[in-house]
């Protein structure tokens, strides 16, 4: 097609490159308040638009429809450059989350739990950011913000990270709270919330230099304006490590036995035992399980009776211990210790008070590094918890906190007998 087989049109050109022909609309009529540069592909169509330019009663809807297309280049232009938040969750999802997940086997019911894990968390961070919260508008008041501060209501996801401040930190501790969410679950969003803002500077190079306001947020609101108390050694009574024993004879399931068994005397979480497969125990050079959870790894070393217990679980012919799975094993675990205040968190509680115990505060390296934390500082920040003791010799230590005989100690101290 070249510009000889269409009409010669003024403020009107044809324009041939390569196999393209593209038809440019170009009017500059200062008296009307008219400027137009509009390209089209379809020459019928910029006839049809010229006419309207140039008909005096038509001039006013061309004027409309310009304006509209220069509003909507402009929010175009200005998500392209600066996009709002929830942008960045799906890059953010891809490289940072999915692969952590990639190698696993959705036909185990370790893959199948695991996978759980991370749709958990994803959910979390989108229903954090389709959460309204009232965003503070900028404009030009004079008056004091306390005084006035005009507020919209607006998702999180749909602000950029730009316009993004404290105080919208502490507006989404606000909108959770009204949500119904409990103070721990409020601090865990912020965190996850925290960790997802820090990755942003790697995604977009604009925001490097930017704070982060899930970090600086007022700790008082999550709280309610509560006292937060100090944390408290937590310790199984008399009472209650008979009860622990009654339902474990009653249940009188050896994998059930095995896997509280695992949680108390060891420290592992629920899903740790349960899922325990044998290529995590090692019988050399010292007998132990590693452990991989989350982002964290951890050896935990096993006595001659633990080994013993788990011994007869080790099979050739299934690569996990126990037939248990995670939800399965909460039918069986929650109803019989609920009645008695015992929740799944109640062993591992109780085995890092019982570590911290025998080994002292002031070996906070060492207990991190057993008690598998990525900082000795979650250990340092119960210092007023825990009395610290005098350093001990192992045989006085002994003689405190169970038999003279080493062996002894090792497998019956805190035994369920």
């Amino acid at each position: 097609m070249t510009e000889k087989t269409h009409p010669k049109r003024k403020h009107l050109t044809v324009i041939e490159r390569g196999d393209k022909t593209y038809f440019r609309v170009q009017i500059n009529k200062q008296k009307m308040g008219l400027t137009v540069n509009k390209t089209f592909t379809n020459y019928e169509q910029a006839a049809q638009f010229l006419d309207a330019c140039e008909n005096k009663l038509a001039t006013k809807h061309v004027k409309t429809m310009l304006d509209v297309e220069s509003k909507q280049m402009k929010r175009i232009a200005s998500f392209m450059s600066n996009p709002p938040l929830s942008t960045y969750l799906k890059d953010y999802i891809q490289t940072y989350i999915d692969p952590k997940y990639a190698h696993l086997d959705l036909g185990t019911d370790k893959g199948i739990y695991k996978f759980r894990q991370r749709n958990g968390l994803v959910k979390t961070l989108q229903r954090i950011l389709d959460t309204e919260i009232n965003h503070k508008d900028n404009n030009d008041w004079a008056l004091n913000e306390v005084i006035f501060t005009a507020r919209t209501p607006t998702k999180l996801g749909s602000l950029k990270p730009t316009e993004i401040t404290v105080d919208d930190a502490n507006q989404l501790i606000l909108a959770l709270r009204k949500q119904g969410l409990k103070p721990i679950s409020i601090s865990d969003y912020l965190s996850r919330m925290s960790v997802f803002w820090k990755k942003l500077k790697y995604m977009d190079r604009k925001l490097e230099a930017i704070t982060n306001p899930f970090l600086n947020y007022d700790k008082d609101l999550v709280n309610n304006g509560q006292k937060r108390f100090q944390k408290k050694a937590f310790r199984f009574s008399p009472d209650k490590l008979k009860a622990v024993a009654s339902i474990i004879r009653r249940n009188g399931n050896p994998e059930f036995k095995a896997i509280i068994h695992l949680m108390y005397k060891l420290g592992l979480r629920r899903q740790e035992a349960i899922l325990l497969e044998k290529n995590q125990i090692a019988a050399t050079p010292t007998p132990h399980i590693y452990i991989e959870s989350k982002n964290h790894e951890r050896i935990v070393y096993l006595n001659e009776r633990t080994m013993r217990l788990i011994k007869p679980f080790i099979k050739k012919n299934q690569e996990r211990l126990f037939s248990y799975k995670v939800l399965g094993f909460d039918g069986s675990f929650v109803k019989p210790f609920k009645v008695h205040g015992i929740d799944q968190h109640s062993f591992r509680k109780d085995y890092i008070s019982r570590m911290i115990e025998q080994i002292g505060m002031s070996n906070s390296i060492l207990l991190s590094q057993l008690l598998g934390f990525t900082t000795p500082r979650a250990i340092e920040r119960l210092q007023a918890t825990f009395p610290e003791a005098p350093t001990l010799t192992q045989q006085q230590l002994l003689k405190q906190v169970g038999h003279k005989n080493s062996r002894i100690t090792a497998e019956h101290y805190f035994s369920f007998k």
